[in-house]
């Protein structure tokens, strides 16, 4: 159901994800992200503002610092998956695994070797920060236009 709050909530966080997209490009290598970082970025932040802060707004300010961790992290880790899963895939077409159990577990192991490339305090602190003000601005056009 269309809310005031899960517009918001889509459009706010969709605008976030574009920009941590733009700052996480400079911790590929050779500072040159796939082709889909950006856009995959944005509508992570869309989905994810739509059905997890989205759903909760209106319910106060507190609540929300909760909401805007919770859509921060899952927004860090669906990213971190569509990266380790597009890299999967590229290793399935070149016939690298056995078969497909070895490849969906791969998935995972793919994660955590990419997960330290984008270990950067500052990056952190925005990812965090950023999603509780964005759960903030949400909130207040969840209790302001029910």
């Amino acid at each position: 159901m269309l809310t005031a709050g899960r517009l918001a909530g889509a459009v706010i966080f969709g605008l976030f994800g574009w920009y941590l997209a733009g700052l996480t490009v400079p911790f590929f290598p050779e500072s040159n992200a796939p082709d889909y970082w950006l856009p995959a970025s944005a509508a992570i932040g869309l989905f994810l503002g739509w059905r997890l802060c989205g759903a909760q707004a209106g319910r106060g300010y507190n609540p929300a610092i909760g909401t805007g961790l919770t859509t921060a992290f899952a927004f860090a880790f669906s990213l971190i998956f569509i990266l380790a899963f597009s890299q999967m895939m590229n290793n399935a077409m070149r016939l690298r695994y056995d078969g497909p159990m070895e490849a969906v577990v791969d998935v995972f192991n793919l994660m955590l070797e990419f997960s330290p490339r984008f270990y950067d305090p500052t990056l952190i602190i925005t990812l965090f920060a950023g999603g509780v003000v964005c759960a903030w601005m949400v909130e207040y056009f969840g209790q302001r236009y029910p």
